[in-house]
């Protein structure tokens, strides 16, 4: 599995394309070289980006559950947890909740 940088220095990298773009490759090298987390493009970037991986593990998570042989299994006591989730998982995710999430 290929190292998948932190989300700071995938914020780092988006702040000095921005910067790089804006021709002030000064700030972009700076940001880059991490002396820059303080900059609002970084702490942008970063907000960002954060919120995108959140949204991404909901989505994973609700997945890995639909993709679970189990899931699907009409031999389990009660019937198949597909057939009592309905879609829950997925309109969740949807909605910006966690899959497992229920009111009560």
């Amino acid at each position: 599995m290929p190292d998948v940088p932190s989300l700071l220095e995938q914020a780092r990298e988006l702040a000095a394309a921005f910067l790089g773009g804006m021709r002030r490759q000064d700030l972009a090298t700076l940001v880059l070289a991490g002396g820059g987390d303080d900059f609002p493009e970084v702490l942008s970037a970063l907000a960002l980006l954060g919120e995108q991986a959140a949204r991404s593990e909901r989505h994973e998570a609700a997945l890995r559950a639909y993709a679970d042989a189990d899931f699907w299994d009409d031999a389990l006591p009660g019937g198949s947890l597909a057939s009592h989730d309905r879609g829950e998982m997925a309109r969740n995710v949807l909605m910006g909740r966690p899959p497992f999430f229920h009111r009560d």
